[in-house]
């Protein structure tokens, strides 16, 4: 996405890798990572969404690079890492453990946790599986891989973006509507670049104009067709194949992340990912300070981005993302007794 005025007046100034490096994390998948900022830093990870989606080039301005030891990494399967959209061993739990080996590769004992819609996902869970790792999560637009989240997604979208939804059905023949997933699935995986490619833009274009409040050109949402490719093909995988069990399972190991400070900032007018499901979340995790913006799904609506570089410099200033609680004020002064 092209830079912002919104961007440039609320984000950290563009700056350089101080370094770049590879992991190996199975027989298939090497992941791609950045480090930015301050080597000897406060150490915070940068959980992208999708998924699929990838690193973008304004996640390190998020945070203070005087301050911030800043790993902005590619999950298997998106952005630099290699091999590009393979589904193959590819888990949420997986990516779960390739996060601590991650963390552990580039000597890290506790690092602070961020990361919005997919990401919010993986850093739940990541919490929750090594809670002693986390610091801090900072999440935007909670996704929990529920089957309501999903059915959220699409009934909002056909709700709001009626004219959209008929494209993105469209797009398949006639005989292929009944499942429009499993459709959309049988494409994404098929081989032949002539299929999958129009089926990848499709789909990743849609998710794309879900994410704003007022959507840019449509040539700024248009991806390459393997970036298209990456996101589309990965996030039906994992909606279709990698459903967590039991269904509510972050729900179910809250207590396990409880005594972690966490700030959620949340769109009002998410389509993507509608409040719900961080209603949903606080019902069970009440200590996770909710912050509701005028906003739509993604990082750079201005209100996500101002409440998200506010949350970071808490962290920077206090180690911890959540607003402090003000004082109550002080009881007026009693009048002295009149004889």
């Amino acid at each position: 996405m092209p830079d912002t005025k919104e961007m440039s007046d609320i984000l950290y100034p563009e700056s350089k890798p101080f370094n770049e490096g590879t992991l190996p994390v199975s027989g298939i998948h090497t992941l791609s990572y950045k480090e930015y900022g301050n080597k000897d830093g406060i150490p915070i990870v940068y959980l992208h969404g999708g998924p699929g989606a990838g690193s973008g080039p304004h996640f390190h301005r998020f945070f203070d690079p005087d301050t911030f030891h800043i790993i902005i990494y590619d999950q298997r399967g998106a952005g630099e890492s290699k091999p590009a959209a393979d589904i193959r061993d590819n888990t949420p739990d997986l990516l779960v453990e390739d996060l601590e080996k991650l963390k552990n590769h580039l000597g890290i004992d506790q690092w602070h946790v961020y990361g919005g819609s997919w990401g919010s996902t993986l850093a739940l869970l990541y919490a929750e599986e090594y809670p002693a790792s986390v610091k801090s999560l900072t999440l935007r637009g909670i996704f929990m891989l529920r089957q309501k989240d999903i059915d959220l997604f699409y009934r909002a979208a056909e709700m709001f973006l009626p004219e959209e939804t008929r494209k993105f059905r469209e797009f398949l023949p006639e005989a292929e509507r009944g499942n429009v997933v499993e459709s959309y699935y049988k494409r994404l995986t098929d081989p032949d670049p002539a299929i999958h490619f129009p089926a990848a833009q499709a789909w990743a274009y849609y998710e794309a104009v879900s994410c704003y409040l007022s959507p840019p050109p449509e040539a700024e949402l248009r991806d390459p067709d393997e970036v298209a490719l990456n996101i589309a093909r990965l996030e039906l995988h994992f909606f279709r194949n990698g459903r967590l069990t039991p269904d509510d399972r972050i729900l179910k190991n809250v207590d396990k992340i409880r005594h972690i400070p966490t700030l959620v900032v949340q769109g009002s007018y998410d389509i993507v990912c509608p409040p719900e499901i961080a209603y949903d979340l606080h019902q069970v995790f009440p200590e996770a300070h909710m912050q509701m913006t005028i906003a739509g799904h993604g990082a750079t609506e201005p209100a996500n981005m101002k409440a998200l570089v506010e949350a970071t410099d808490r962290i920077r200033d206090s180690g911890s993302p959540v607003p402090r609680k003000k004082a109550p004020p002080s009881p007026p002064a009693s009048k002295p007794s009149v004889p």
